[in-house]
């Protein structure tokens, strides 16, 4: 995670996760951590919690999913617990929970209700893969952070279970996709096979970054190192532990753990960029040049290089040229509502009413907060009423 600069624009954590190729190791390097700098802070869930639920949601989830019944689990699970696509549950990307936060409090991001349905299925015995799924980048920026979030989902196994005299025949179906995403929106890309040990290191990396806007340095250390531990390959989490170290003045020690990140995944252009930076705060010009050279070409594609100048340009009254630089950003990323809430903005500052309420149903739309999307809404009521 790097803090945004004026002369260099680049990546830093997954929030739902994007995927790394790389082959699993079976263990990571110990010498690149240094667990005596950072004193463990209390409360940060075992891996073993992340899947749990309570004795109350099991006993709600067997009145709502029963054996014996017309309809299969999985059709039951999905109809009376998920309510289809997650209907039941309001999409909040601000929260990455366990399964059992995220039942009790009926929110969360993708990588939480992904979580929840896997122990849910897992709890009825329901066979189910999961996926992530290598959609564009969806751009958010927090606390000065720039941040690409990646996108899960799950599939469930359906079945059916037919009683001849005392012998079970069981039919196997299809896979369901149970995803927020509408399936037109997620028909045509390409997604892989995941294993629950990295879904956990997702996680982990999650609560991370939200340590590291924070700048609580010791709960985003062990964080990472939760992550790191339930999945040593996943090169995010030693991208995240390099920037921690770098932060907190441990130059050498962040070298070398980009560098490993970089072996990890040689195509991840976090860990690129913030190598970069790296070289750069320490003068090695020579050194940087092969990885600024990449660092510009992945700038090229970061939409909050014209959002910040229409920002500018609004602030100066230039409406006409904020609503071109608006428009710029989203072609570069289509899925941010702060892009189209500059879009409202201007053109309700030029009086074009019928257009600035568009793009506000635009922004409510592709909100990925529950308080972003009141804040909306209340627009929408005032501008109802004119």
């Amino acid at each position: 995670m790097i803090k945004c600069h004026s002369s260099i624009i680049f990546l830093a954590l997954l929030l739902c996760g994007c995927a790394q190729h790389s082959q699993q190791l079976k263990e990571p390097n110990r010498q690149l951590f240094l667990d005596n700098a950072f004193t463990k802070p209390v409360g940060i869930q075992p891996a073993s919690k992340v899947f749990s639920l309570s004795g109350e949601q099991k006993l709600w989830i067997r009145s709502q999913v029963q054996y014996g019944a017309k309809k299969t689990l999985t059709t039951q699970l999905i109809d009376n617990v998920l309510m289809k696509d997650y209907r039941a549950f309001d999409y909040d990307n601000s929260y990455t929970r366990t399964a059992s936060e995220t039942l009790s409090m009926k929110q969360g991001n993708c990588l939480s209700m992904v979580i929840m349905t896997a122990s849910i299925a897992k709890f009825l015995g329901i066979p189910y893969q999961l996926q992530e799924i290598a959609s564009a980048p969806l751009w958010d920026r927090n606390g000065g952070l720039y941040l690409v979030n990646g996108h899960v989902n799950i599939r469930l196994k359906e079945q059916r279970i037919n009683q001849t005299n005392i012998s079970y025949n069981l039919i196997n179906r299809e896979y369901v996709t149970v995803d927020f995403l509408p399936s037109a929106t997620r028909r045509h890309l390409s997604r892989e096979v995941i294993k629950e040990h990295k879904l956990i290191a997702m996680y982990y990396v999650n609560l991370a970054a939200d340590a590291m806007v924070a700048k609580d340095w010791r709960r985003a250390y062990w964080l990472i190192r939760q992550s790191i531990d339930s999945d040593p390959s996943f090169s995010p989490a030693w991208n995240s532990l390099a920037v921690i170290y770098r932060y907190n003045n441990q130059l050498a020690l962040a070298e070398k753990v980009y560098r490993y990140a970089m072996v990890l995944a040689p195509e991840n252009m976090n860990v690129v960029a913030n190598y970069a930076l790296l070289l750069e705060s320490q003068g090695r010009f020579i050194e940087l040049i092969p990885y600024q050279k990449r660092v510009d070409l992945a700038k090229l594609k970061n939409p909050y290089r014209y959002f910040d100048r229409a920002e500018n340009a609004y602030e100066r009254q230039q409406y006409r040229e904020a609503i071109s630089l608006y428009k710029k950003a989203i072609k570069l990323s289509s899925d941010v509502d702060r892009f189209y809430f500059g879009l409202f903005k201007s053109y309700y500052a030029l009086g074009q009413i019928s257009k600035a309420k568009y793009q506000l149903k635009q922004a409510q739309q592709r909100s990925l907060t529950y308080e972003n999307r009141q804040r909306y809404n209340a627009k929408l009521a005032l501008l109802t009423k004119r």
